[in-house]
C-alpha cells in the first residue's frame, strides 16, 4: 500500500517498459484510462481494494502479455468483455 489518492492519469499508458504494476490498496478513485491497454510489456496488472468506478477499458483486451489482472474490491460496473477471451496469457 502507497497511499495513492484520486484518479490514475492516461498518461500510465505511457509506460512502456512496465511489466508488474501493483496499485493495490489505494485510495484511487474514477475510472480505469483506456491508456491501460498501451502497456506492451505489461505481464501482472493489480488494481485491487480502491474505489475505481465505471466499466473495464476494453482496450485492456490488447495487452497480449497479461497473465494476471485484479481489478476486485472495487465499484466497477461492467462484466468482464467477452473479447478477454483472446488473452491467451491471461
Amino acid at each position: 500500500m502507497n497511499n495513492f489518492q484520486g484518479v490514475i492519469p492516461e498518461a500510465i499508458g505511457d509506460l512502456s517498459s512496465v511489466k508488474y504494476l501493483n496499485l493495490l490498496g489505494n485510495n484511487l478513485t474514477g475510472a480505469l484510462p483506456s491508456s491501460l491497454g498501451k502497456l506492451p510489456a505489461i505481464e501482472v496488472l493489480i488494481l485491487g481494494n480502491n474505489a475505481l468506478q465505471g466499466e473495464l477499458p476494453t482496450s485492456i483486451e490488447n495487452l497480449r502479455t497479461l497473465q494476471l489482472l485484479d481489478v476486485g474490491s472495487n465499484l466497477l460496473t461492467s462484466t468482464i468483455p467477452s473479447s478477454f477471451a483472446n488473452l491467451d496469457s491471461l
